[in-house]
């Protein structure tokens, strides 16, 4: 009754609909365009020093750190309008582990030596918000080229191995594949199955489809049981990755829907933290030695039930596509237990040793690094990687130079020894010099917003109160779930003469010391003197950074990055820098010495040309 009765009315408004439409786009537009960012330019500047008289006014927000987190952070509470101030401890450099440096005429990069290519796409989400904080001004390099030729070698040791394994039909020969973006070497190794390759190093192209074409050209090309794994083990890594970003679009849902409707929600997101926990170890043995194989993308009854709910191949396979005869419902029920001990397998065992590729740049070894990592990382890089056109501390003095379109600042040399709390509140920072040390004069600096970007650890150990109820709940052993991770040892090299008459590689290089990796790692980890580290990175800033010739002609350079421990370094804890005596110095050499021969037997045209340039714990 009540809506017939309106029609009449309603209907005398349907000539004025397109006005109506219009006015709303313009409205949406109007609130779009009081953005406070929307025609701010960025003029990069380096951070000044820190000193009282530096402190911008009636702060909104202080940041803590100026590393990706950060600079990220101060950059968007900038263009949202804040007034905001970023610290920095570092006497010279924001950036942290985008930070460069110079030493000996020569220059190396700390932290950040590839990304995902999508950082330097417009249409990627990553390329996108990068973009928008630098104003266009940080432009990306790719890390490979592409290639117009198909692998001859292949066609004619597949052809042959095919032969001898009595295969029904010729393996089809690859696709032609961009030159790679990582390539992984291991040491000679006898143990291989008969009439297999053995091959010592194995390529990381863009596409998932050629990561498995070129690992099975290398380990088992007429094994196509062995493929269809490998493609799992792909697509589960896609799964992980697609699952924690539509994490974001749950966390929307959750604050649109009521609160009694979650449990809607709940169960998927504990499906993808249970995959997600478990070790590399175990679901490679649960994909390669358990139970029949099925190819990706089957579904059980459980999958169809939920046919109705929008997700994507890769997150379908979450909700019930077998696993090597493990659906994903077994496989949260009851992971196996990968079994103690070297993989008898020969094939497997290279297989499992390539993919776990990633572990480098993660640094846990598979038995206690989760899925969530090592799959995330993959498909990072799943697509290709990137570097910096230029050197990367670029992208922090981009990013942060926005805050003073806004009345903020960046200053470094600014060494935060405490967060203010009053009321249980944070108010401010008590602030001195990193340059004049810990006894210098200390000022306090007031806003209404306090962040911490300097890790969970430092927030806990150095800056709250120790009396802060958080502090207290952060070391209760019942209470607190997370702890430190691994840490790296670097070694950085200055090499003599130009990368490409050197025919310096263009990729990265990753080495590993053996296909047994847990049993590297504990090896390493007892005694690093006596045995080489299980990975090593190898990375050439100088050819992936197409401005390096002209910045830095006739001169290349070299950074090798491999594990450390803090307990190695525990007995040197407060001596101060070139003062802890020749035992140190002494073992310092010693892993040093690991990485340069590593580097020889990789790169052996580097030999005779590299000196040492520094070396860092």
């Amino acid at each position: 009754m009540i809506l017939s009765s309106m029609l009449p009315i309603l209907w005398q408004f349907v000539p004025y609909w397109p006005v109506l439409l219009l006015f709303a786009l313009a409205s949406v537009y109007l609130w779009l365009s009081h953005w406070p960012g929307r025609d701010a330019k960025v003029t990069p500047i380096r951070a000044s020093p820190f000193s009282p008289e530096q402190v911008p006014e009636n702060l909104d927000t202080i940041v803590i750190g100026s590393g990706s987190g950060g600079s990220s952070c101060s950059n968007i509470l900038a263009q949202s309008g804040q007034r905001v101030l970023l610290l920095e401890q570092h006497e010279e450099r924001t950036g942290g582990c985008t930070h460069t440096f110079r030493m000996e005429g020569c220059e190396w990069d700390t932290g950040l030596h590839y990304t995902s290519e999508g950082m330097g796409l417009a249409t990627h989400r990553a390329g996108a918000l990068l973009k928008f904080m630098t104003r266009g001004k940080q432009e990306w390099e790719r890390l490979y080229v592409e290639s117009a030729f198909a692998f001859v070698r292949w066609a004619v040791d597949s052809s042959t191995l095919c032969a001898s394994h009595f295969c029904c039909a010729a393996a089809s020969p690859p696709m032609s594949r961009d030159d790679p973006y990582d390539q992984v070497f291991f040491p000679p190794d006898a143990n291989v199955a008969e009439g297999r390759p053995n091959e010592r190093k194995y390529d990381f192209n863009s596409g998932a489809e050629n990561v498995v074409d070129a690992l099975i050209e290398r380990i088992d090309p007429c094994n196509s049981d062995l493929r269809k794994q490998c493609e799992i083990w792909m697509e589960l890594a896609t799964v992980i990755n697609e699952g924690f970003t539509a994490l974001g679009k749950c966390d929307r849902w959750t604050r649109i829907i009521p609160s009694f409707l979650h449990f809607f929600l709940r169960t998927r997101v504990n499906r993808l933290y249970k995959l997600a926990s478990y070790s590399v170890r175990d679901v490679q043995y649960a994909i390669f030695n358990k139970g029949e194989v099925i190819a990706p993308g089957a579904c059980t009854a459980f999958q169809r039930s939920i046919n109705g709910v929008n997700l994507s191949a890769g997150l379908r396979v979450l909700f019930g596509c077998r696993v090597a005869g493990y659906s994903i419902e077994q496989l949260l029920r009851d992971c196996p237990k990968a079994p103690p001990g070297p993989e008898p397998d020969p094939v497997l065992r290279r297989v499992k040793a390539v993919l776990n590729h990633p572990i480098g740049d993660y640094a846990v070894q598979p038995r206690v690094a989760t899925f969530a990592a090592q799959g995330i990382t993959m498909a990072h890089y799943m697509d290709g990687a990137a570097y910096t056109v230029g050197p990367t501390q670029n992208i922090s003095i981009r990013m942060s130079s926005m805050l003073r379109n806004f009345g903020g600042d960046v200053l470094c040399d600014a060494t935060v020894d405490q967060i203010v709390v009053e009321n249980g509140r944070a108010v401010g920072v008590l602030v001195h010099n990193t340059s004049r040390g810990s006894d210098g004069p200390k000022t306090e600096i007031r806003a209404r917003n306090i962040v911490c970007a300097t890790s969970v650890f430092n927030l806990h150990h150095k800056l709250l109160p120790p009396e802060h109820p958080s502090v207290k709940d952060f070391f209760d052993p019942d209470q607190r779930t997370i702890k430190e991770s691994n840490g790296h040892v670097f070694l950085f090299c200055k090499i003599k003469g130009n990368a490409k008459e050197l025919e310096l590689p263009t990729h990265n290089l990753w080495y590993f010391n053996s296909y047994d990796m847990d049993e590297s790692f504990d090896k390493y980890y007892a005694d690093p003197v006596a045995h080489r580290p299980p990975t090593v990175y190898i990375g050439f800033p100088c050819t992936k950074d197409p401005t390096w010739p002209k910045r830095l002609p006739g001169i290349s350079n070299c950074i090798l990055i491999s594990d450390g421990l803090y307990d190695w370094f525990k007995k040197w804890h407060g001596t101060s820098v070139h003062s802890r005596g020749e035992d140190y110095e002494e073992f310092k050499g010693q892993l040093a010495k690991h990485l340069l021969d590593i580097l020889y037997e990789t790169v052996p045209q580097a030999k005779g040309k590299a000196s040492q340039s520094g070396f860092l714990s």
